[in-house]
């Protein structure tokens, strides 16, 4: 079960000023993530989003935020950051999404023991 339409999706994302400011007048810009200086300095990165990509990219967002955001365009790329916070985050959730899948069910999820390792 999702929690967004693809709409409601490209809404949260564009509150959230992720994609690519909304003055640019070009198209091929309404969908893509600004990840400017994120995997590297200097680096002028974006990703582009396409319709299917949303809702899974809005829930990552929901959940855990940038570092949501962080983990799908680094699983989608199978990439890593220049900088250790960013592949911390990526890690983070990376390991959340396991336990999500471990145990689908938020109750038993809430007690459920796990002990995982940061930045390694």
């Amino acid at each position: 079960m999702t929690m967004f339409s693809t709409d409601k999706a490209r809404e949260l994302l564009e509150k959230a000023d992720v994609f690519f400011g909304p003055d640019d007048d070009e198209p091929e810009f309404a969908q893509m993530i600004n990840f400017n200086d994120t995997w590297s300095w200097a680096s002028a990165d974006g990703e582009y989003v396409t319709d299917a990509e949303l809702i899974i990219v809005a829930e990552l967002f929901w959940r855990y935020g940038w570092c949501g955001i962080l983990y799908w365009a680094a699983e989608k790329n199978q990439c890593r950051s220049e900088f250790l916070d960013n592949n911390r985050f990526i890690d983070f959730v990376r390991q959340e999404e396991a336990i999500r899948r471990e145990v689908p069910d938020s109750n038993k999820r809430a007690y459920h023991k796990a002990k995982y390792t940061l930045g390694e």
